[in-house]
């Protein structure tokens, strides 16, 4: 086994060292280049030197200030064709375009519902009291007392070694804002 790998080597040394020419590279021919006759220069009289005794000045041309006047011009950064809406729109969209807004903007917890928050840990007997709710995906979040939670802008009113309370103002039916309290309790049986 050791005779047929060595004889293998040997053979791929060979071969590359054969394959690469082995030789040395050809010389570049040299082309001879027929001289060319020089042109005639033509003789410039040179300038007189000013005189030591005398300072030459030269003042650059009176700059004149540029002032941009946008009267009259189109605005380069508007589009050219606005579409215009053929009147007010809707109050349901209006509504609809808030709670939108309302959802992009503030903090993960608020765009959070409060069904799918659970309460992992409350900490209560001390002057600022905090707990710590999961979301579904399992990230943690602290919560202490005025902190904003869920869709409505609910907001964490108490602190408890039973759980959370989070009050939000909900729409009614009848379309009158009422309180609603809901409660994450910490244990299921209680």
């Amino acid at each position: 086994m050791m005779g047929k790998t060595s004889i293998l080597l040997l053979l791929g040394i060979f071969l590359v060292s054969v394959g690469c020419g082995g030789g040395e590279a050809p010389k570049p021919t040299k082309v001879p280049i027929p001289p060319t006759a020089p042109k005639p220069v033509a003789k410039v009289p040179a300038k007189e030197a000013p005189r030591p005794g005398a300072e030459v000045r030269v003042e650059p041309p009176p700059a004149t200030p540029y002032a941009y006047n946008p009267q009259g011009k189109p605005n380069p950064f508007q589009p050219l064709v606005v579409e215009k809406p053929s009147g007010p729109p809707p109050k349901k969209k209006v509504e609809e375009a808030a709670k939108k807004e309302r959802e992009k903007s503030g903090t993960p917890l608020e765009r959070l519902d409060l069904i799918a928050l659970k309460l992992v840990a409350v900490v209560w007997n001390i002057p600022h009291p905090r707990a710590m709710v999961e979301d579904s995906g399992g990230k943690g979040y602290i919560l202490s007392l005025g902190t904003r939670v869920g869709k409505n802008q609910g907001q964490v009113t108490k602190i408890t070694s039973a759980g959370v309370v989070i009050t939000e103002k909900v729409e009614g039916a009848d379309g009158k804002l009422r309180t609603l309290e809901t409660p994450l309790r910490l244990y299921a049986d209680e």
